[in-house]
């Protein structure tokens, strides 16, 4: 009776630890934190580098992460990964606060069901998320925008290419930039379309503005896929001599300012985002007081230095 009783205990307890495997728990008990990275656009190569980041971080840390986000880029898609995460009662969210008016009530959701929140890439200031990771956006506009003038020497007329015209990121980096273009008399900014995070879309919309405004002298583009869009736009229209600024650090766009066909572009730091806002999530798990706000510095990258933007 005795050896039954032990052999019962030990096998009691071996299954107890495999239903915690099977149930994404190391056999020891204990808790593997899991969280949830809600992206704009997946596969986008800016949020590749997002996700390298956070997933580097997660291994090092002992925590599991998922990785979600439309395919292509879509508001509503985005909310409704959101509210899946919160139904799902995972440990913690890392999202993007794409529109702060229709992110805050289901971030603040979130929160309120104990799911801690930290907003990545584009803030949602007004909601009780537990801190924001990424660039300073209107900082970054105004970068773009002493760019345009260094570029343009203070005169000419700018056509603009946005990313999206819901994403409050991208409006805050067109203020900063019209910020600084509004100081000099010489400089206009005659237009502003949105591409849609899309490369055709920017083709189009450049290829459309350049044709409707001929006397512009140089093209920004505010979000990673721009770029890109605009230089396919002028060789197409043959218009060489514009000037082209563009953000993020693509390796297409890279090349082609080193090729110099555009001239520079601001870069952001996306795989220290990432690995940063997960890091932050272990920290307050044990505990610690975090800050509102942690700034991820931007980088000029220009005929000089395009190869560093390859590691950031």
């Amino acid at each position: 009776m005795t050896y039954l009783f032990i052999s019962f205990a030990h096998h009691s307890s071996k299954m107890g630890s495999i239903v915690k495997k099977l149930e994404g728990r190391p056999g020891t008990g204990e808790h593997r934190y899991h969280i949830v990275l809600i992206e704009q656009e997946r596969y986008n190569p800016y949020w590749v580098r997002v996700e390298k980041g956070a997933d580097q971080a997660a291994s090092q840390l002992g925590m599991d992460i998922e990785f979600a986000g439309a395919i292509r880029n879509n508001m509503e898609e985005q909310l409704s990964l959101l509210e899946k995460a919160i139904a799902a009662r995972v440990d913690a969210i890392i999202v993007q606060g794409l529109n702060e008016e229709n992110f805050t009530p289901v971030i603040d959701k979130a929160v309120r069901r104990g799911i801690p929140v930290i907003t990545i890439d584009t803030d949602a200031p007004g909601s009780k998320r537990l801190a924001y990771v990424g660039t300073d956006n209107e900082a970054a506009g105004e970068r773009l925008g002493r760019l345009i003038v260094e570029t343009s020497g203070g005169a000419g007329k700018v056509g603009v290419i946005i990313g999206s015209d819901q994403a409050e990121s991208q409006l805050q980096r067109l203020n900063g930039l019209k910020k600084v273009v509004a100081d000099y008399k010489g400089l206009e900014v005659v237009e502003v379309r949105s591409s849609n995070i899309s490369h055709m879309q920017a083709i189009q919309q450049a290829a459309n503005m350049l044709m409707r405004h001929p006397d512009i002298t140089i093209m920004v583009g505010t979000s990673a896929t721009d770029a890109m869009g605009v230089l396919q736009a002028t060789q197409s229209l043959k218009r060489d001599s514009v000037k082209i600024i563009g953000f993020d650090n693509q390796k297409e766009t890279l090349d082609a300012i080193s090729r110099g066909q555009i001239e520079a572009s601001v870069a952001q730091q996306p795989f220290l985002m990432g690995q940063m806002a997960v890091q932050l999530l272990h920290e307050h798990f044990e505990g610690k007081q975090l800050q509102s706000d942690y700034f991820t510095d931007v980088k000029v990258l220009d005929k000089s230095n395009a190869q560093e933007g390859e590691s950031l």
